[in-house]
C-alpha cells in the first residue's frame, strides 16, 4: 500500500524533474498550494487509470463484499452498490452458471436487450447494468433474477474509489507509476502546460498498458 503522502511527494518530484526553470518557479513557488492541488487531483487520476488500464495491469484498491441484499425490479434484480464502488471485477449470483466482469451503462445496447423477453440474459451468460434507484442511489441491475429468487451474491469483487486515508493498494509498481504520471498530467493541465500534460498522459497509459490518446 502506498499512502497519500508518498503519492503527493512522487508527483511533486516528477513535476519538478520534468519542468524547465520557469515552470519550476511557477509550480513550486508555493509548496503547500501545489500539494493541495495534487491531493485534489489524485482521486481523478486513480479513477482514470482504473478505467483505462490494460488487462494485465492488475487491480487497484480491490475489495470484496458479502451479504448484500437484492430486490426484484422490473424483470431483474436490484442491488445497491457500495458508496466507494468504481469498477466491477467479478459478480456471481447463486443461480448463475458464470460470473460477470463488466457492468454496462444504462444507455447501452446490453441494457436495452434486457427489456425484451427474446433478448434478456440467461443464467449461462448473465448481464449487469449500472443504474440509479428512484431515490438517486447508484445500483446494479442484475439479469436474470426471478421474482421468487431470494439469493444473495456468492461473489462480489470490485475496485474502490481512491480514499486519501486508505492510500493506493496495488500489487504492481506499474499502477503506482501510472497514477503518479496521470496526476502530474492533470496538474499540468490546470497550469495550461498542455505539451507536458500530454507527455505525462502518454507515460501514464504506457505504464499501465492502456491505449494512447491525447486530451
Amino acid at each position: 500500500m502506498i499512502d497519500c503522502k508518498e503519492l503527493v511527494r512522487r508527483v511533486r518530484v516528477l513535476i519538478n524533474e520534468t519542468a524547465d526553470d520557469e515552470e519550476v518557479s511557477l509550480l513550486s513557488a508555493d509548496t503547500r498550494s501545489l500539494d493541495k492541488t495534487i491531493l485534489e487531483m489524485l482521486p481523478q487520476a486513480v479513477a482514470f487509470i482504473q478505467h483505462n488500464k490494460g488487462i494485465g495491469a492488475g487491480c487497484v484498491n480491490l475489495k470484496s463484499v458479502k451479504n448484500l441484499s437484492i430486490s426484484h425490479f422490473f424483470g431483474g434484480g436490484l442491488m445497491i452498490l457500495p458508496e466507494d464502488f468504481e469498477l466491477l471485477v467479478s459478480l456471481k449470483l447463486e443461480r448463475w452458471k458464470s460470473p460477470v466482469q463488466t457492468i454496462h451503462a444504462i444507455d447501452s445496447r446490453e441494457a436495452a436487450w434486457q427489456q425484451n423477453e427474446f433478448t434478456v440474459a440467461g443464467c449461462c451468460k448473465p448481464v449487469c447494468v449500472e443504474s440509479f434507484t428512484p431515490g438517486g442511489v447508484r445500483c446494479a441491475l442484475l439479469y436474470p433474477f426471478a421474482s421468487d429468487d431470494s439469493s444473495t451474491p456468492e461473489l462480489f469483487i470490485y475496485e474502490a474509489r481512491f480514499n486519501a486515508s486508505e492510500g493506493l493498494e496495488s500489487r504492481g509498481d506499474s499502477i503506482v507509476d501510472s497514477v503518479v504520471y496521470m496526476c502530474a498530467s492533470l496538474v499540468y493541465t490546470m497550469f495550461e502546460r498542455h505539451d507536458c500534460a500530454n507527455s505525462m498522459l502518454a507515460l501514464a497509459l504506457a505504464a499501465c498498458g492502456g491505449k494512447s490518446f491525447k486530451k
